[in-house]
């Protein structure tokens, strides 16, 4: 912006805008010659669009962070949110990106694993030839990197130097250094960039292809887009984070974690839907000792009839601590068979039990019961299942359900402003870097906006 304007109007001006519903750079160089109260704001100074955007995306990410720290502890100690309650959910907002420019990990990694072929037997025809050995006699070559096969190509042109009359050298050559070569360095950055993710789109690297709500056509097209978790207290936002996976599930201890060294926010309830509901996620926040009011993925299904009245379900059978089994409706046992472990990204290991019954011949009730020509089977997790019972104690308890019915008048009517009232569903920024900057500026231009509606209410009553 403007050299003689000073940061802290830079400030005011650029969160000022995004409380009017003006997100680009260009609308905010025109109204800046027109809309008056920004004129004022600005000092009258008139920045281009260039400045506008180069100040938002490089000068504020040193600032955003401390901004939006400060506006939570002024909130807090002016008694407009208590750090008890914290309201999570999560919503998608698409990138700044091209729709049709994906790149996905497995075509990737499956046209790489053809161009290997192709090198390999490459390789092995012109090892015949410059050796003048039989191909069975050539140890097969692990897969080659683009630097392999440079240095191979490498090898080749001096050798072609010392027979210049090799047609099939010369081709060779040609090939590695016209196709395999740029393939091979085209196939590992597409890898690279795509880390543990499986897409992402040219235009804005960052971003991961997810389904959006917003589809219109009706035909689950996948858009770029970034997966922003929000925390809210009272309809006011406290902290929030960007995620490249489409999932909501392993995006929450991430998400505290952040907020925990960006806003200093630690919760002493966590309220959050079935997405959240993991054996990690309950037992990690047992850790840090936050309450957690969040179902699991199965609850509502549970709590059907079909399921309650079902005797052939396993939450309707006996379990019998000393003898490890299960006890069936027709009275059978289901014994142990073995274990098995799962191990999440974050290194958490989930441990589940597997059991089968070997009485189901001539059991009455087997058609209704299992379609195995082996016999019913049944799996157990014993620290999750512990974790879902308490989980629905605090669930079905009288506090417990009144706040977690004000989950969706707080977090869901937060992101019913920013979406809907305010109109922001597509980022203007491209790079995570720069789209945490833009969200960061829509949480405090909506924890602005917030404060002023709820003073002029509470004047109104005084």
């Amino acid at each position: 912006m403007c050299k003689k304007m000073s940061l802290l109007f830079r400030n005011k001006v650029i969160i000022y805008t995004y409380t009017q519903k003006m997100y680009h750079g260009r609308e905010i160089a025109r109204q800046l010659e027109v809309h008056l109260p920004l004129m004022w704001l600005s000092g009258f100074q008139k920045p281009d669009f260039r400045s506008i955007n180069r100040f938002r995306s490089e000068r504020m990410k040193d600032l955003i962070d401390d901004l939006f720290r400060e506006m939570i502890t002024l909130l807090v100690a002016d008694g407009y949110v208590k750090m008890e309650d914290y309201f999570v959910d999560g919503t998608k907002i698409e990138a700044n990106a091209n729709r049709y420019t994906f790149v996905w990990r497995k075509s990737a990694e499956k046209y790489q694993e053809k161009l290997q072929a192709n090198v390999d037997r490459l390789i092995a025809q012109i090892e015949v030839i410059v050796e003048e050995e039989k191909a069975e006699d050539i140890d097969p070559s692990p897969a080659f990197t683009s630097e392999e096969i440079r240095k191979k190509t490498e090898e080749w042109e001096k050798r072609l130097e010392a027979e210049p009359d090799n047609q099939p050298l010369k081709k060779a050559i040609k090939k590695m250094k016209e196709d395999y070569l740029p393939r091979s360095e085209k196939y590992e950055h597409q890898l690279h960039v795509c880390g543990d993710r499986n897409s992402y789109s040219k235009t804005d690297v960052d971003a991961t292809f997810m389904r959006l709500k917003e589809d219109h056509m009706r035909n689950g097209q996948l858009k770029p887009a970034y997966n922003v978790q929000v925390g809210s207290s009272g309809q006011f936002i406290l902290g929030y984070s960007l995620h490249q996976r489409p999932g909501d599930t392993r995006c929450l201890l991430p998400h505290l974690e952040t907020v925990r060294e960006k806003y200093g926010v630690e919760p002493e309830r966590l309220i959050a839907d079935a997405a959240y509901g993991s054996e990690e996620n309950y037992v990690k926040l047992k850790e840090k000792h936050i309450s957690a009011l969040i179902k699991y993925h199965t609850y509502e299904k549970e709590n059907t009839r079909k399921v309650k009245k079902n005797p052939h379900h396993q939450q309707n059978w006996t379990y019998v601590e000393e003898e490890d089994v299960w006890i069936c409706a027709n009275g059978k046992k289901l014994v142990r068979t073995g274990t098995s472990k799962q191990t999440t990204e974050s290194g958490y290991t989930s441990v589940t039990r597997h059991y089968q019954c070997h009485e189901c011949e001539g059991c009455p009730f087997r058609s209704a019961c299992t379609t195995s020509k082996y016999g019913r089977t049944t799996q157990w997790n014993p620290v999750y299942h512990e974790q879902k019972q308490k989980a629905r104690e605090r669930l079905e308890s009288e506090e417990g359900q009144a706040r977690y019915r004000q989950r969706q008048t707080d977090i869901e009517s937060v992101f019913g402003q920013i979406k809907q009232n305010r109109g922001f569903r597509r980022f203007v920024l491209r790079g995570l870097q720069k789209v945490s900057i833009e969200w960061g500026l829509v949480c405090a231009a909506h924890n602005l906006l917030k404060k002023a509606a709820r003073d002029k209410q509470l004047s109104l009553v005084a």
